[in-house]
């Protein structure tokens, strides 16, 4: 009798222990997910698409955002090369269902809504996908905390003390991968690593994503925030990787709406 007992008080503990790891996990996830934005940004976007080889490809890009609401809606106007020029995609947040993502295709001359069913695809031919370039909601995925205290070094030689979190999506329809394992760095809760596992296989790795460089950013209206500027993704079967890097942001210093329509994105001029 008293070997159930303590079988039984043993298996509320494990229970009560499992449960606070994972409110601790969510709780690391939303603040990390929930960073605040500045009312508008405006910066350079370095894209490299670096194959195996060797080989680069340079993408130059110009980002538009603004918040409205606690939502962000943000575009991104590719300069170059000529096989992106022109190409504009937009992002529109939205409250209680899938976000608002539209591609202008300047070889079609069109302008097309990407499906929740493509956002796992490339975007615009570099390893970073429709679902990287936006932020996903903690509320989407099951979160555990596996590890409260690890040391991370990433490309670059940067180096950060991060809790480990296992996501696992609730809808895995929606993505291109099985589960995440993030590394959210401590001091600025951006991750410094996010390891992405297969589908079918769940022990092997599709792709990594590092934060390779970071600031605190002060704007025009003398606010501070938390900013990436340099990331990377490596693809493990192709061997394939892209860098973004930001040059010359400018944060809260006001932004036309025309950014922010098809009209835009068509065209190219904000009026």
């Amino acid at each position: 009798m008293k070997i159930m007992k303590s079988l039984a008080i043993a298996a509320v503990a494990l229970a009560l222990g499992t449960s606070a790891f994972a409110d601790e996990a969510f709780d690391i996830i939303k603040k990390s997910s929930t960073l605040k934005a500045p009312d508008t940004s405006q910066c350079l976007m370095l894209l490299d698409n670096i194959e195996k080889n060797g080989t680069v490809e340079h993408c130059i890009m110009e980002q538009h955002g603004r918040t409205v609401d606690g939502l962000i809606n943000t575009v991104f106007d590719f300069k170059a090369p000529a096989r992106t020029k022109d190409t504009r995609v937009l992002q529109m947040e939205k409250n209680s269902r899938e976000d608002d993502r539209w591609i202008y295709m300047p070889k079609l001359k069109q302008v097309r809504r990407i499906p929740m069913g493509e956002r796992y695809k490339q975007f615009v031919g570099c390893e970073f996908t429709y679902n990287d370039m936006g932020i996903r909601e903690a509320e989407e995925d099951k979160h555990e905390l596996l590890e409260k205290d690890v040391k991370v070094t990433v490309p670059g030689g940067r180096s950060y003390t991060c809790w480990k979190i296992k996501s696992v999506p609730l809808k895995k329809s929606e993505v291109e991968y099985s589960y995440r394992i993030q590394y959210i760095d401590k001091e600025s809760y951006l991750p410094a690593k996010i390891e992405y596992f297969d589908k079918k296989n769940q022990n092997q790795l599709l792709k990594t994503y590092t934060t390779e460089d970071w600031t605190y950013l002060t704007s025009k209206t003398g606010k501070k925030y938390t900013m990436r500027l340099k990331a990377r993704v490596v693809t493990e079967k192709s061997g394939r990787q892209t860098t973004l890097e930001i040059k010359d942001p400018i944060f809260d210093a006001g932004i036309s709406p025309a950014y922010f329509t098809q009209q835009f994105l068509s065209t190219g001029k904000a009026k």
